[in-house]
């Protein structure tokens, strides 16, 4: 299958192109890859008055229903940890999520930060769940280390909706 046709290719891409329009509206320069298939990084990113340069990972997803997080594959966690390492540029990861309504994120130097959260699990009972948490092949950051970056028009939230593979039904909208 052509890589642009895969399901969450698409989705991906509605997700950068929201991402893009934010970030040039602040005065971000995002340039993207060229080639139609897996690349290292989504966007390396650069203030227009060049003070600043950094790369962004654009995840678009809804955080997960039933806990206070959201997530990324291992294996991705530890190429951007390479990268941000071996060229002293900090990684971005910025989560276009559909239920909620908002792009949020953060710098993975803040994202690695041992974090300990309260919450009230779906059948009611008090949880304390220690973050990053790892369960392979996700780890997992809570929502509290996401700064709030912008809100998602309803109509950008029905097009990410329509191109979810998520395979349960969202518990709400925003």
């Amino acid at each position: 299958m052509d890589w642009n046709n895969k399901p969450q290719v698409k989705k991906g891409n509605a997700g950068e192109a929201i991402l893009d329009e934010y970030l040039i509206e602040r005065g971000i320069v995002p340039y993207a890859p060229v080639a139609n298939r897996a690349h290292p990084f989504d966007r390396l990113c650069a203030k227009s008055d060049k003070s600043k340069i950094f790369i962004v990972e654009v995840k678009t997803k809804a955080a997960r229903t039933w806990y206070p997080d959201t997530g990324i594959n291992i294996s991705h966690l530890n190429d951007y940890l390479n990268i941000q390492n071996s060229h002293t540029i900090n990684v971005f990861v910025a989560f276009v999520d559909e239920l909620k309504g908002e792009i949020y994120g953060n710098y993975l130097n803040i994202l690695m930060e041992p974090k300990t959260v309260e919450h009230i699990s779906r059948n009611g009972l008090l949880k304390t769940i220690k973050y990053p948490l790892r369960n392979p092949p996700i780890i997992y950051f809570p929502l509290i280390s996401m700064r709030p970056l912008a809100t998602i028009s309803e109509d950008n939230c029905a097009i990410l909706m329509e191109l979810s593979t998520r395979t349960y039904e969202y518990a709400e909208t925003k």
